[in-house]
């Protein structure tokens, strides 16, 4: 009997996950504003959200399209926001790079951007920053192998990885 019981309640809670196939405009537009609610999201993010949801593609259309022309939805303006956080928390230009064009923002969007926000110089600094932290205490080569992938892994150059590590490890060596 108690088996019965759970494969019915299994069944329900199956039946309740279904999505219903939403249907107009207005439920597109509110599914949007609530995703936007809680970040800012570029437009292809949002198409695929909606896209998963089961909205028509004209539907999805129409939407973005009126989102954009009020201002909600800015994929410059999305690209400069993300760059500035992700740049906060120590991730590189080749990171960026990578996320922006996943989240489905144009090539020369990226570009333009990154030339402003990440060139050489900085991209050393940030890349010293955090090798610095990485490194503080004794230096051994298996230090120095994970922090070179820590900073690869962050989306920094392998030139300016290694320039950053032999630049702390000649810091650190009395002369």
């Amino acid at each position: 009997m108690h088996r019965k019981r759970v494969g019915k309640i299994r069944k329900m809670r199956r039946r309740s996950k279904r999505p219903v196939p939403p249907r107009d405009a207005q439920q597109a537009r509110e599914k949007c504003l609530r995703l936007l609610t809680v970040r800012a999201r570029s437009r292809r993010e949002l198409h695929q959200a909606l896209r998963r949801n089961g909205f028509e593609e004209e539907i999805i259309g129409e939407v973005l399209s009126g989102l954009e022309q009020a201002g909600l939805v800015d994929d410059e303006e999305f690209a400069r926001a993300w760059v500035t956080e992700r740049r906060a928390h120590g991730n590189g230009r080749r990171k960026l790079q990578w996320e922006l064009r996943r989240k489905g923002i144009a090539e020369s969007i990226i570009r333009g951007l990154l030339e402003r926000e990440a060139d050489d110089e900085s991209e050393l600094q940030r890349a010293l920053g955090l090798a610095r932290r990485r490194l503080a205490g004794e230096i051994t080569p298996e230090r120095l192998v994970r922090a070179q992938r820590f900073l690869v892994n962050r989306g920094f150059d392998y030139e300016i990885v290694e320039t950053a590590l032999q630049q702390v490890t000649s810091e650190r060596t009395p002369s």
